[in-house]
């Protein structure tokens, strides 16, 4: 081999073995980069999960906490266990339960269980104890001696979750537990799972104290993971209220702890899913140097070839020089080819850091920024603490019905537009990212101006950008603006307010830049939505109750508080009334009560003709309730009746009645004065002078034994009470005869 044959060949390997440390030193930058940017969007993310399942646990806690507060329920548990199985005050808890279960979301059953008298009563009686496996979830809990404990169960292949709550919950006495059956959309909502981003976000999961899984089955791959980490002692000693990243078996594991529940939640994302971009790369670039190694190596082999067989003639008659110039040349080309892709990998990288910065901000927007390396050292976004700015949101109007019109791709480019439109106007004085079903979200700030200056030009702008959709897109778009502000700390509050002002675009009126003052005025002249729902369980509670002069009162309010200039805008709002109450009313009459067609409402023309036509509603709905009480009453006043007169030779009282019969003692004693304009004691003792009537013609019985068998003192009292009620003694009765 010559000289400049080993010269070339040794080129090629230094550039080789230099291009694969340049290329190692690239993507280990670049991993951490990406990582560390990952794991800070993860963990904000599960730090709002785990603040949203404490909320929601929070809400069941606190439905438990009003449940054992209405009479109903206390009634109930100071019962004893054979009198539970009273009809009416077990028609009265279902009513309860299914009114608990409708305030809740996420929840698909609730269940009153006593655990003494092996009794349940449920909001959907229809599911069934043997379908969801209650009875082995009581026993699991009552073994846990907890007060509350939230259990997955499996069923023929399907997860269960049960949240159940020991009551009551401040006063001693026999437990009751309080069921709460929560569909799996709970796991899939709060923890952003879909599967339109489970490949970019990885897999979810949540462990309890034990290591095991909570909502297992729900997401693939779940079982798997968490069996592997359950075992890690260092993810499940996690303290509580902390949060920690680890590199686990070529996965990244964000974790984060629960002090209320107990759980860790976490993210598992394999290296090889954030990664795979420059590890592609990389492997080419390694691809590409064991070539140049090999081509290398073959040339070695082939020279000293050559140079062992003597075809030295051959070497002679290449000119050295010539030869020198083409090992330069190739080396050199080599080298250019792999530098080109170093190039490309660093442009890639620049291409997803982009994305990743889209996807911290939305959630700077979500949480609120944290710390200034939030957004001044990772972002470089324009904000400072001494600067005035607002959140705004823009969003296509009528978005559902442009689905019918435009293709999906129609619609990514007409969102793509608006962004940059957006963010050609803000320059350097803010920023906007893309959020779902067309709309985007931004913040305008300036710095070094006073209010009044900050106004005019966030006014500009934002007019700018309203005028230039409305004149060259062919949709238009409602912007949303909330106040102006102070600092950062309250970015998150700021873009809460810009979107609430986008949900009530349609009462403020669509392709308009809306502003949240504009609002808070709106507020003040109609009729709001917690306004509206307070008067809605007024009107409901007056029908109820069969109180035709609250139910015109209620109506009046809603007439004074929505003026008529108004009723357009809270028409939808009294639509929800109307349905609310026909839903309410409906479950407690005995026949089938059907809504009116939505139709029929929307052709109410004006807010006067609402409110007779409600009140119409309202007078039919009371009188079909107090035809169903009376009957109820009659029939409850008849059963007492016959049940006494079969044992009125028993030293029967009311209570002696009803429990047997199944019926609460206040509603026989308002069914007896109702029906017969009596009490219990009368009618008691009506029926007793009528059989010692009979006694007294029919037999030879004394008046001794009479007055003992119907349960008197002593014969002088039973006679003084039937002269009182005959107006004759028992003696001279029975010798006078019938006539």
């Amino acid at each position: 081999m010559s000289k400049k044959m080993q010269i070339a060949i040794a080129n090629i390997l230094v550039t080789s073995l230099s291009i694969v440390l340049i290329g190692l030193v690239i993507f280990s930058q670049a991993s951490d980069i990406i990582r560390s940017q990952i794991e800070s969007a993860h963990l904000s993310t599960l730090k709002g999960t785990r603040d949203h399942f404490e909320n929601y646990f929070t809400k069941l806690n606190q439905s438990a906490v009003q449940m054992e507060k209405i009479p109903d329920f206390e009634k109930w548990l100071n019962q004893p266990g054979d009198l539970k199985t009273n009809q009416l005050d077990m028609l009265a808890l279902v009513q309860l339960l299914i009114r608990v279960q409708a305030s809740l979301d996420y929840v698909d059953n609730v269940v009153l269980y006593d655990p003494l008298a092996k009794n349940q009563i449920s909001s959907q009686p229809a599911l069934g104890d043997y379908n969801m496996g209650y009875a082995s979830l009581f026993d699991e809990f009552a073994a846990m001696n907890t007060d509350y404990a939230f259990l997955t169960k499996d069923s023929n292949g399907a997860s269960t979750y049960v949240y159940i709550r020991k009551l009551p919950i401040f006063v001693s006495g026999p437990s009751t537990y309080l069921l709460f059956h929560v569909n799996s959309k709970l796991f899939y909502d709060y923890l952003g799972i879909t599967d339109d981003n489970a490949s970019q976000l990885g897999t979810a999961f949540i462990m309890d104290k034990k290591g095991l899984p909570i909502g297992k089955g729900t997401f693939t791959g779940i079982e798997e993971i968490t069996r592997n980490l359950a075992h890690d002692e260092q993810i499940t000693a996690l303290p509580a209220e902390q949060s920690e990243s680890y590199n686990k078996n070529g996965m990244l594991v964000t974790c984060v702890s629960s002090s209320m529940t107990g759980w860790i939640f976490g993210l598992a994302v394999p290296d090889k899913l954030f990664l795979s971009k420059i590890i592609a790369f990389r492997n080419l670039t390694l691809l590409i140097v064991a070539a140049a190694v090999i081509l290398a190596v073959l040339a070695a082999v082939a020279s000293n070839h050559v140079f062992f067989r003597g075809w030295n003639k051959i070497i002679r008659l290449i000119d050295e020089n010539a030869g020198a110039k083409s090992a330069t040349k190739q080396s050199k080309d080599e080298f250019e080819k792999i530098y080109s892709h170093v190039f490309q990998l660093k442009s890639r990288l620049k291409e997803m850091m982009p994305e990743a910065k889209e996807a911290y901000i939305r959630k700077l927007l979500e949480t609120g920024i944290i710390s200034k390396e939030d957004w001044v050292e990772h972002l470089g976004l324009p904000l400072q603490e001494d600067a005035t700015y607002c959140c705004f949101a823009v969003e296509m109007d009528y978005y559902n019905q442009l689905k019918e019109s435009y293709s999906e791709w129609d619609l990514f480019y007409f969102g793509y537009g608006i962004a940059c439109v957006v963010r050609e106007v803000l320059a350097d004085n803010g920023f906007a990212v893309k959020l779902s079903d067309g709309k985007l979200a931004g913040v305008l700030c300036v710095t070094d101006q006073s209010e009044t200056a900050f106004r005019e030009q966030m006014n500009q702008k934002l007019q700018t950008i309203h005028h230039f959709i409305s004149d060259n897109f062919p949709i238009t778009v409602s912007i949303g603006v909330s106040q102006p502000r102070q600092g950062t700390r309250q970015l998150h509050l700021a873009s809460s307010e810009a979107l609430e002002v986008l949900k009530q675009r349609f009462s403020l009126g669509t392709n308009k830049v809306l502003y949240y003052e504009e609002l808070s005025a709106v507020k003040e002249v109609s009729l709001s939505f917690d306004e509206s729902r307070t008067i809605e369980q007024d009107l409901i509670h007056s029908i109820r109750s069969r109180n035709r002069e609250e139910a015109r009162y209620a109506l009046n309010r809603l007439r004074a508080t929505a003026p008529e200039r108004d009723y357009r805008k809270l028409q939808h709002l009294l639509v929800d009334l109307t349905l609310s109450v026909y839903r309410e009313i409906g479950a407690e009459l005995n026949r089938p009560l059907e809504a009116p067609a939505l139709n029929r409402l929307l052709g109410l023309s004006t807010l006067e003709e609402w409110l007779q036509w409600l009140d119409q509603q309202a007078e039919t709905l009371i009188s079909m309730l107090q035809e169903e009480y009376q009957d109820q009453m009659e029939q409850v006043a008849h059963t007492i009746k016959t049940y006494l007169v079969e044992h009125v030779q028993e030293d029967i009282r009311l209570e002696d009645c009803c429990k047997p019969l199944g019926i609460p003692v206040s509603v026989a004693k308002q069914a007896l004065k109702e029906v017969y304009e009596t009490t219990f004691t009368e009618l008691l003792l009506v029926e007793r002078i009528e059989i010692s009537k009979q006694w007294l013609l029919e037999t030879d019985i004394g008046i001794d034994e009479i007055a003992k068998k119907l349960y008197y003192s002593n014969a002088q009292s039973f006679t003084r009470t039937f002269k009182k009620m005959t107006g004759l003694p028992p003696g001279q009765f029975r010798k006078l005869g019938p006539g």
